[in-house]
This record gives C-alpha cells, structure tokens and sequence, in this order.
C-alpha cells in the first residue's frame, strides 16, 4: 500500500503534470518553492485522512500551512511555531491568524510554542496521528534531529516526512544519522539546488522559486521493510559539528557568535573576496550548500 502511495506522489519527480496552485495562495509570502508547494499538496491528499492530521514545524507566515490546508478541509492542518525567527515586527501570528479567516480555513490550528514544548505534549494538541509532517524550523543539526525524534510516537504506520532547506550539509547529516539508526524510515526521494535562492542571480532564483527552492529530502516511515535504503549525501569531514563543541567550550560563547559575522567581512574585504549578496553567483560555504554529486542522485532517488 505504501508503495502504490508512494508511487501516485512520483508527481515529486514529474510536478510539472500537476494542476496549478491557487493563484491567491500562490502569491501569499513565504519561502517555499512551486513544486515543493505542490508536492505537499499531493502527499497530503495521499497521508492525511480521518484518522491523520498534517503536521509542519515552522510556520513564518503560514504559506505552506494554508497551501496544504486549503487541499484537506475536511481534515486537521496543525502549524507549531513560537514566532522566534524572522518575526522582528512581530507580526507573524496575526497575518497566519487573518490568512486563515480571508480564505475559510477552519481546520487549521496553530500552536504557539516551542517545538520541543509543543512535540512533547503532542497528545494535547490532536487525537490525530501524523500522516505527513513538515519539518522547516530550527535548522542547527540538534533541532533537526529532535523534530524527527520527538515526532516519532505520533507518527501514523504510513507516515510521511518532508524536511525543508536540504541543501545546508548540517540538516542532511542529522536525516542521514536518524535514518541510519531508525531503518524502519527510508529515504524516497531528495532534490537541492545550487545554493540558498537568496544568495542566487535573478534568472537561477527562479528556478529555485518554480522548483524546491533550497533542497528537500523526503522519507516514508516503512514498517514492512518494502523499500530500499538510501541516504543523503554528506561530508566526510564533521568539523562543523566538532567546532560547535569547541565554541561552546568557551568561557563567554555568546560573545564570539555575535562577532562572528563581523569577522567574516573583516576577513573578505581584507582577502579581496568581498561583493554585495546579490551578486554572487553558484554555491557558497559560508551557507553550507554545495556537495559534490547531488545533481548525480536526484534520478535514483524514487523507483
């Protein structure tokens, strides 16, 4: 059964062949790609049922959570987000809130906590279990696994999983750690882009803005052991997560991350290498988004 799903939602690879997004949705604001809009569209008509709920973590303005919602009125839409990031206005919650009334969308529920607090008592929100979850908050490697561990509990026999912002090598490592020790998961299909849409000339970004906009790796929860093991692309060397546990070390880690960004500028301007954000071009390591040999893998990634 999972398998026949998984197959109708091969529009993953082929999304061109699906019917256009609500115009008006289409246009809200948000960071979300058109066909990666649109691939949650179609795995939620797939996942969610009576007996299931859709489930994101990482709200922003609600783009994708009124996307999905406005597929599945008859059931649940659940958004988890404490408004922590990109909200300085601190309007975030009641544009989601007047979104909500403009287009009818009385399934959607939105939780207002961390995501921690929010997973952990998980049972509070819904009697529901997860048909499709959504995982776009925090993308720091801890974050990201403990979206996916906390989750588990809840998570439908048949459930899906799409994690947003592939293309940053932390948030593949911890999807390939949780898929490594959790076998029962598999990864079916993954997509990145050439760098964050955000650091791309005019002509790429729209590219990255009609696609999956900063990478998708999506996994089923496979309990019959149908499907085979794939994996994420990462690198071999952790130093990244190495230097976070050196920076923590430190007697005032605080300080040194808040002259982070300084020193980087510092060092480019010094070294030459500095240009206005709009106009580089390609992949950037300071954005953790280049891995040599994805291209490579996005046609074996669903069968």
């Amino acid at each position: 059964m999972l398998n026949q799903k998984l197959k109708q939602a091969y529009f993953a690879k082929q999304g061109d062949s699906n019917p256009e997004l609500n115009s008006e949705i289409k246009a809200l604001s948000g960071f979300s790609g058109t066909k990666f809009l649109k691939s949650l569209q179609s795995l939620a008509k797939l996942f969610v049922n009576e007996n299931t709920c859709y489930l994101e973590v990482g709200v922003f303005q609600g783009l994708t959570l009124m996307s999905v919602a406005s597929e599945i009125q008859s059931f649940e839409a659940i958004g988890i987000d404490n408004f922590a990031f990109f909200d300085k206005e601190k309007r975030n919650q009641k544009i989601i809130e007047e979104r909500r009334a403009k287009f009818g969308l009385d399934n959607v529920k939105l939780v207002n906590k961390d995501y921690e607090d929010a997973l952990l008592d998980f049972k509070n929100v819904t009697d529901k279990k997860i048909g499709l979850y959504l995982v776009d908050g925090p993308h720091d490697y801890r974050s990201q696994m403990m979206c996916l561990l906390y989750a588990m509990p809840y998570l439908a026999d048949e459930a899906v999983i799409v994690v947003d912002d592939c293309n940053y090598k932390h948030v593949r490592q911890a999807n390939r750690d949780f898929l490594i020790t959790h076998p029962e998961y598999k990864l079916v299909f993954e997509s990145y882009t050439s760098a964050h849409p955000n650091n791309q000339a005019p002509d790429v970004r729209k590219e990255s803005r009609d696609g999956w906009w900063n990478g998708i790796n999506i996994i089923a929860k496979d309990k019959d052991n149908v499907l085979k093991s794939m994996f994420p692309p990462v690198e071999k060397d952790k130093s990244l997560f190495v230097n976070d546990h050196t920076m923590h070390c430190i007697k005032y880690p605080e300080h040194v991350t808040k002259f982070i960004p300084y020193i980087n500028k510092l060092s480019a301007i010094m070294t030459g290498k500095w240009k206005p954000q709009n106009k580089f071009l390609g992949s950037f390591d300071k954005l953790n988004t280049h891995s040599d040999g994805m291209e490579e893998r996005l046609n074996a990634a669903v069968k």
